[in-house]
């Protein structure tokens, strides 16, 4: 078999990475981050797993590596005697294990094993002991989207040192059947940090690079992208390795396409979000131009620190229905503001009505009412003409007979000066009782004209 591989800083200030091989186990560890002397706790571990395995173990199954892993937990734990600072401390661990009963596969935290089948265009891999590695698992995530997850690096599994003597659990598995061309890779997630699973498959099944070019263009890629410490170990099954004792049935396959199938699905993800957030924001802009105040509370995208989430199934999008929303509700407030202005308009011109109305409505009910005032002084009106027309005939009978009667009294000719009769103007205020009793008054006069004429000699 051949083995290339690297451990690079990236952008850290100290390599918290170990890897170490032999004959009958190859290894790679990460220094858990945050915690004390991680470099150490993955170098301790290779360094004791390499001294476990310094012979090859007869019969060595799951049970075995366990129990190796066991013990180098407990010396991890003893440390703490003489250096009780180094609590805490840790390291993730994968490992291949050579056997003549088969190969086995074991990993502990988010350290990850491929093994890729170029020929069949195929691979297999361990799944992070994670959150985000349960969720990616469960296709509830991408793997692409998986990468990029602020939670990536919360890892729910590791040998840690303690003094409780808790000791962490494996997950193993045996591999039964290898072909020529296949390739394991071991690496620390700061690979997979620079290399996504579709890059991944497409540099693996390029035969026309060696083992040699795949490490070093690998390296180089993660010493651009990746922040966090990276190191691999690729190692290529050549025809003397080969060998077929079952149909690796704890091996979960996965084909090149569904990787690439992912992928798909991921870049669509992030184009339809894209585009909800632009029309969310001319949504926003539009509302704000119209004069009201969008709610910024809005989804929580609770912690908007945190990337959000794609699901591998998206549900579809309420783009449209936004869109008509907004139309909607401008049409609303087009439609508010003309009701609002002729609304504005009729109540200005009913307030104009209802000043002059108590007028109109007082003269007609005065003319219609029984005792009225505007009755009365029409009727007055009336008789008052009446009474002048009548006035003014009999004044002019009146004078006629005075002419004729007089000189046969008095023997001589006497011209009597009768003043004329006086005319009532017209009456623009309501005439009241006493105003009655005056007009009769001189119609009584003007009916008399000889008392009148005596009256004035």
């Amino acid at each position: 078999m051949k083995i290339e591989s690297f451990s690079q800083l990236g952008k850290r200030s100290n390599n918290e990475d170990s890897l170490g091989y032999s004959e009958h186990v190859l290894m790679v560890c990460d220094g858990v981050g945050g915690h004390v002397s991680g470099e150490r706790a993955s170098g301790f571990v290779i360094q004791e797993m390499l001294k476990h395995f310094e012979q090859p173990i007869p019969d060595l199954g799951k049970e075995t590596i366990q129990q190796m892993l066991d013990i180098t937990q407990k010396d991890m734990n003893a440390l703490l005697e003489k250096e009780p600072e180094l609590e805490k401390m840790g390291t993730t661990f994968t490992g291949i294990f050579p056997t003549p009963q088969g190969w086995f596969a074991a990993h502990i935290g988010d350290s990850r094993i491929y093994l890729y089948r170029p020929a069949e265009e195929k691979l297999w891999h361990t799944w992070d002991q994670s959150l985000v590695g349960e969720m990616m698992r469960y296709h509830d995530i991408t793997l692409e989207a998986g990468r990029f997850h602020p939670m990536s690096n919360r890892i729910s599994n590791a040998i840690i040192a303690n003094s409780t003597g808790k000791i962490s659990k494996a997950a193993i598995v045996r591999i039964d059947e290898l072909k020529a061309g296949d390739i394991f890779l071991l690496c620390s997630d700061g690979v997979v940090e620079g290399w996504g699973d579709s890059e991944l498959i497409e540099l693996m099944a390029d035969n026309s690079l060696s083992l040699a070019q795949k490490r070093d263009k690998m390296a180089a890629q993660c010493a651009e992208l990746s922040r966090d410490n990276n190191t691999a170990m690729l190692v290529e099954i050549e025809e003397g390795d080969a060998f077929s004792i079952g149909r690796n049935e704890e091996l979960e396959w996965t084909t090149f396409q569904d990787i690439r199938d992912d992928f798909a699905l991921y870049l669509k993800q992030q184009q339809e979000a894209e585009e909800e957030t632009a029309e969310e924001d001319d949504f926003t802009a539009a509302v704000t131009a119209a004069g009201n105040t969008p709610n910024t509370s809005a989804p929580d995208t609770s912690a908007q620190n945190t990337q959000s989430v794609p699901t591998s199934q998206p549900d579809p999008k309420p783009s449209r229905n936004k869109l008509y929303l907004f139309i909607a509700l401008l049409c609303l407030l087009l439609l508010a503001g003309i009701g609002g202005y002729y609304w504005s308009h009729s109540s200005g011109k009913k307030q104009s009505e209802n000043v002059i109305s108590p007028i109109k409505t007082d003269h007609k009910q005065s003319s219609k009412g029984k005792n009225g005032t505007g009755l009365q002084v029409e009727k007055q009106k009336q008789d008052n003409k009446v009474n002048n027309s009548a006035s003014d005939q009999d004044t002019k009978d009146s004078k006629s007979q005075s002419e004729r009667e007089t000189p046969k009294k008095r023997g001589k000719h006497v011209t009597a000066s009768i003043p004329p009769a006086t005319s009532v103007p017209p009456v623009t205020q309501p005439i009241t009782s006493n105003g009655d009793k005056n007009n009769n008054a001189v119609n009584e006069d003007a009916e008399n004209p000889a008392a009148t004429e005596q009256q004035q000699q």
